[in-house]
């Protein structure tokens, strides 16, 4: 694109560089995550990093491609939800979990890896909740981005669906697997088996009546059979 005027040129540097400084800055938070050797859970730092570091790229591609290739633009639509739900998995997931990690370490002594991935143990009710809260908002911002692609003229390939599909399902089986986890451990808190979870499968009733338990009856405080009791 050539540029005849002062106000032209401006106009078109503007249009280059505002899609290059996200990714900018989400290198620089990348390194800084990877500099911070003794910082609990600093992975989780770094996972998101990455996520916001691919979709802010992923973004500046597809801000691109309708300007300089009009031919291409339902192709890139076809992108735009993975690209979202990339983002939103590291901003309502991973930097949560990392943040969540810095006060278990400190307040429980234990790491999130422990409370989310381990059946042993207990979990309170604000991690109950806290779990709870952060996968149903992923949950919708996969049926938020699923509705808006609908809208969009897309034109799918085969690997634009299979990214799209190989995405969502990453996402859903780390949201399925740490709320399984986090409610066997609220069962433990109770003194009760894991598989008091299969109330679960109870339609309607056991969900509604398993949620309000879990959310509201108070852990034991003493130690049982399953660990040490935690704060509630």
């Amino acid at each position: 694109m050539l540029c005849y005027t002062g106000l032209e040129c401006l106009q078109y540097s503007i249009e280059i560089v505002y899609p290059l400084s996200e990714p900018l800055f989400n290198v620089f938070l990348l390194a800084i995550s990877l500099s911070l050797k003794n910082i609990p859970g600093r992975s989780w730092l770094v996972g998101f990093a990455i996520c916001s570091l691919i979709s802010s790229i992923l973004y500046g591609i597809f801000y691109f491609i309708p300007m300089n290739y009009p031919e291409y633009t339902e192709y890139s639509y076809a992108y735009r939800f993975t690209t979202r739900l990339i983002y939103k998995f590291g901003f309502f997931i991973l930097l949560p979990v990392f943040l969540f990690n810095l006060w278990s370490s400190k307040t429980l002594n234990l790491s999130a890896v422990s409370i989310l991935f381990s059946w042993r143990g207990r979990v309170t009710r604000s991690i109950y909740w806290g779990a709870g809260i952060a996968n149903a908002i992923l949950f919708l911002a996969i049926i938020d981005g699923i509705i808006s692609l609908g809208y969009l003229p897309t034109e799918e390939t085969w690997f634009s669906i299979g990214f799209k599909y190989f995405t969502v399902l990453t996402v859903l089986g780390f949201s399925m697997w740490t709320n399984l986890i986090v409610t066997i451990k609220r069962w433990h808190d109770l003194n009760m088996s894991g598989w008091m979870t299969l109330c679960l499968l109870v339609p309607l009733i056991g969900a509604i009546g398993c949620m309000i338990y879990l959310g509201f009856v108070k852990g034991k405080k003493d130690d049982n059979r399953f660990g040490e009791a935690l704060i509630q």
